[in-house]
């Protein structure tokens, strides 16, 4: 792909101000993510959409400026103040800077997957918006966007339905936006009585949930300049196959099916019966919550007991199910309050309380997902399983080093899976066995299920 124009698009909008920082931005703060960092520690967004019709460049271009418009995370910028803290403060105008790249041929996934990570390397200055878009045309046609958004103003969650609302008005461009949170009306509500209180029953789940977090400590690296991050991905449509048919037979989401093989896998590997872990969930449970193009994910202590026999993955599965459901209401917390009882915990333990161990499962749309056969042969899920693909990136220490996280951000007709931590914890070699468990647990149970309506989990 080649650069062939620059456009700047002008948006003007009905509000601006300044704010304060949301539960989920400070909680950023604190784990060291800032607006304004170029290289490893540097976290970006990213975001692709696939544009529908045969648009035109000023449709797509109109559709920019019309959703920078709407929305104020998206037009917000991040200055500091004396003490070195980032500021919000929501801007009502300004020029929105998008690339134009001309492609030969529709790019592969490959190719937008390194495209958008090119997109993403450069760091936001102060002054600079939040967004970084490019468009990619063919024979001077627009067919894709790219995105690459600031983790202080979207988690996925908000990407993608920034992407999705772009998209929808360069088909549409006299669709309805909708209405959503805007980030100064969740910070004003999490100041609010009914905020606090919400805070409270948060710490005391927080507080429970840190004591039975008994999980095997991971090594500190020596220093983020001598650390590497080992990151090994997994695409796999057997896992996409397999989970959907489990979730479809047992009654329960693929996500659950997904974190709860995982656990099992895991507590196998590190040798013990229960695993808690940091599980990643957008907090978006109303209508003007979903619509909200900010970040206000949030992260729960989940328990998932493994000690189930393996005879009782179904059970495991919809366990795990009914506890997600559980912690969404609890996932989003006040990072001071939860600081302070991540001390006073560890103080109580005599270790430290920290859980290192992630799970952060992209939400699942039920209509991309593959629609799996009850009827589908298990010498398909055999074949689906040997045409998987394993890669290592190792690479300079990234921004969730110290902690094991377990990624699943695509499942369609085949499933994006990575798993990654610093070296001084795991290897790539333990870390792809740990992945090749996982998928081959997984068919087993799918095989399992077709055979004998069982779905027993045994062992690979």
């Amino acid at each position: 792909m080649r650069q062939t124009a620059r456009h700047d698009v002008v948006f003007v909008a009905g509000t601006a101000g300044e704010h304060e920082l949301t539960w989920s931005q400070k909680a950023h703060e604190r784990e060291g993510c800032h607006p304004h960092l170029h290289g490893p520690r540097n976290r970006n967004v990213r975001m692709g959409r696939a544009l529908d019709g045969r648009p035109d460049m000023s449709a797509v271009l109109h559709a920019f400026a019309a959703v920078m418009a709407h929305f104020e995370a998206l037009r917000t910028l991040y200055p500091r103040d004396a003490d070195g803290h980032p500021r919000a403060v929501v801007v009502a105008s300004g020029v929105l800077r998008i690339d134009e790249y001309a492609s030969d041929a529709p790019p592969t996934y490959d190719e937008l997957s390194a495209f958008t990570l090119r997109l993403a390397e450069p760091g936001f200055a102060p002054d600079d918006l939040p967004l970084r878009a490019a468009v990619i045309t063919v024979d001077g046609r627009p067919i894709h966007i790219a995105l690459s958004l600031h983790h202080f103003s979207a988690d996925t969650t908000s990407a993608r339905i920034a992407a999705e609302h772009i998209a929808r008005l360069v088909a549409d461009p006299g669709a309805d936006l909708g209405s959503g949170w805007q980030p100064r009306q969740i910070a004003s509500f999490e100041a609010s009585p009914s905020g606090r209180r919400h805070a409270h029953r948060v710490d005391t789940h927080d507080r429970a949930m840190l004591r039975r977090s008994a999980m095997p400590e991971l090594q500190a690296p020596p220093g983020h300049r001598a650390a590497v991050y080992n990151f090994v991905c997994l695409d796999s449509a057997a896992v996409a196959l397999a989970a959907a048919a489990l979730a479809k037979q047992y009654r329960t989401s693929a996500a659950a099916v997904l974190h709860a093989a995982y656990a099992r896998t895991l507590a196998e590997h590190l040798g013990i019966g229960t695993c808690v872990f940091n599980t990643v969930m957008p907090n978006r449970h109303t209508t003007i919550a979903r619509e909200a193009v900010a970040h206000i994910a949030g992260r729960a202590l989940v328990p998932v007991d493994t000690s189930l026999g393996s005879d009782r993955f179904p059970a495991l599965c919809r366990a795990v199910d009914a506890a997600l459901v559980r912690s969404s209401s609890v996932s989003l917390r006040e990072p001071d309050r939860y600081a302070r009882s991540l001390d006073e915990v560890s103080a109580e333990l005599g270790r430290s309380a920290h859980n290192p161990y992630v799970v952060n499962i992209r939400p699942i749309a039920p209509r991309t997902l593959i629609r799996a056969r009850t009827d589908r042969a298990p010498q398909d899920l055999d074949r689906a399983m040997a045409s998987s693909r394993y890669r290592r990136f190792p690479k300079p220490v990234d921004a969730y080093s110290g902690n094991l996280s377990f990624d699943v951000w695509g499942m369609s007709e085949t499933a994006g899976i990575s798993l990654g931590t610093d070296a001084t914890s795991f290897d790539a070699t333990d870390l792809e066995q740990i992945l090749r468990s996982f998928e081959s647990r997984l068919v087993a149970a799918a095989i399992g299920g077709h055979a004998a309506r069982s779905a027993s989990f045994a062992g690979a």
